[in-house]
């Protein structure tokens, strides 16, 4: 996914909005797709695994964690807020 997001990013430009899935398992991957072109990040597997093995607080500690490893990704780049990415 993050090998062809650049290459569709440019393609599509802001005629699309475009999202990436696959291969997301944190947060410094969501701002990874982020960096790279994607408008907006899929978290299928996640939160599946998380309700399936903990319920509704199972999927509330994973939503947590993803964004603690956002907020550090963005800390170590510089960046303040999303639309920086």
């Amino acid at each position: 996914t993050a090998r062809a997001l650049p290459a569709i990013a440019d393609a599509v430009g802001d005629r699309l909005t475009l999202l990436a899935d696959g291969g997301i398992r944190s947060g410094l991957d969501v701002v990874r797709m982020l960096a790279l072109g994607a408008r907006g990040v899929l978290l299928g597997r996640a939160w599946a695994w998380a309700l399936a093995g903990g319920g509704q607080a199972g999927v509330a500690h994973v939503l947590r964690l993803l964004a603690a490893e956002m907020r550090v990704a963005m800390g170590l780049t510089g960046v303040t807020r999303i639309d920086q990415i």
